[in-house]
C-alpha cells in the first residue's frame, strides 16, 4: 500500500509491504541507484546507511517486545532534498501517527515540512530514539525493583525475573547497537545533503542514540551483577540447608549406632538390669548432648 502527501514542491512517499510495483514507482519517479530498489523489497537483518550524492539511504530496525517473544521491524528510508519515502513491512506507530497527523491536518502538514525534507526526516528518527529511550527507562525501573525484591527470600522467582530482564535487555542491545555508524554518520552528512543550519539537530539525535546506548550497556551491567548475586544468594542458602542436614546427621549418628548395637538378637551389657532400657536411653541423651556441646563450642551450629 502507497501513501502521498504534497506540500509546495515536496513529497512524502510512505509505503507499507512493499511490491514490485512500488519499485517501479520509485524507479521512475525518482532518481535513485537500481541497488536502492532492490534492497527495498527482501527484509534486511543488519542496519546500513548508504550516502549519495543527492540522496541518502537509511535501513534502521525498531524492536518491539511482548510478553512471550519479540518482534524487529524493518524501516527503509530514502531522504533527498524535496523528497522523502520511508517503506515498511508492518506498520511502526511513531511513524504513522505523524503521517496521519499530515493527512488530518493542514497545520499538522505545514509544521512539519515547512523547514523541509531535513526537518521532517529529524523529527521521524527523534520520534523513533525517544521511543527507545523510554522503553530503556522502564527497563531501568525493573532493574531497579528486582534490586529491591532479591533479598526478599524469593529465590526461584526473582532468578526468573532477573532471567527474563536479562534477555530483554540483550535483544534491546542486539538491535540498537548495530544502529550506531547510523547516527554517527548522520550528523555529518544530514546537514550537507540539506542544510548546514540542520547541523544541531542531527547532532542531538546522536546525543540521544548515545543516551540510550549508555543506559543499555550499565543496564547490561547491572543485570548480570544482579544474576550474580542471585545466584550467590541461592548457593548460600542451599549451603545453609546442607549445613544443617548435616549437623543433624552428625547429631543422629551415634545414637543411632548405638540403638542398632543394643537392638542386636544376642545378650548385652545392660540389656538384662531392670531399669537397662532407661539406662540405654540415658547413654544416647549423653552422647548426643556431648556432641551437640561440642559443635556449640566450635560454633559449627
Amino acid at each position: 500500500m502507497r501513501k502521498i502527501i504534497k506540500y509546495n514542491d515536496l513529497i512524502w512517499v510512505d509505503i507499507v509491504e512493499p511490491t514490485e510495483e512500488d519499485g517501479e514507482y520509485l524507479k521512475n519517479n525518482f532518481r535513485l541507484h537500481p541497488l536502492v530498489l532492490t534492497t527495498l523489497l527482501p527484509p534486511v537483518r543488519h542496519p546500513d546507511i548508504e550516502i549519495f550524492r543527492n540522496y541518502l539511504f537509511i535501513i534502521l530496525h525498531r524492536l518491539i517486545l511482548n510478553k512471550e517473544d519479540m518482534e524487529v521491524q524493518e524501516l527503509d528510508i530514502i531522504a533527498g532534498k524535496n523528497f522523502l519515502v520511508t517503506s515498511h513491512y508492518k506498520i511502526i506507530q511513531p511513524l504513522n501517527s505523524i503521517f496521519e497527523e499530515c493527512l488530518k491536518s493542514k497545520k499538522a502538514k505545514m509544521d512539519y515540512l515547512k523547514k523541509g525534507i531535513g526537518y521532517l526526516l529529524f523529527t521521524i528518527l527523534k520520534k523513533l530514539l525517544r521511543e527507545k529511550l523510554t522503553e530503556i527507562d522502564e527497563i531501568e525501573n525493573e532493574i531497579d525493583l528486582l534490586e529491591k525484591e532479591i533479598f526478599s527470600g524469593k529465590k526461584g522467582e526473582i532468578i526468573k525475573k532477573v532471567s527474563l530482564l536479562k534477555t530483554k535487555i540483550l535483544d534491546f542491545w542486539r538491535v540498537i547497537g548495530p544502529q550506531k555508524i547510523i547516527f554517527f554518520s548522520l550528523k555529518n552528512a544530514a546537514p550537507k545533503l540539506f542544510d548546514l543550519d540542520f547541523q544541531p539537530y542531527y547532532f542531538s539525535l546522536f546525543r540521544i542514540y548515545r543516551a540510550i546506548e549508555d543506559t543499555i550497556k550499565n543496564s547490561k551491567e547491572t543485570i548480570e551483577s544482579l544474576e550474580e548475586t542471585s545466584h550467590i544468594l541461592v548457593t548460600f542458602s542451599l549451603n545453609e540447608i546442607m549445613k544443617i542436614l548435616t549437623i543433624f546427621s552428625a547429631l543422629l549418628l551415634p545414637p543411632t549406632l548405638l540403638a542398632s548395637i543394643w537392638g542386636m538378637n544376642t545378650e548385652l551389657p545392660l540389656s538384662q538390669l531392670p531399669f537397662g532400657f532407661w539406662l540405654i536411653i540415658l547413654i544416647m541423651v549423653i552422647v548426643f548432648s556431648v556432641i551437640a556441646i561440642y559443635f556449640k563450642i566450635k560454633k559449627w551450629f
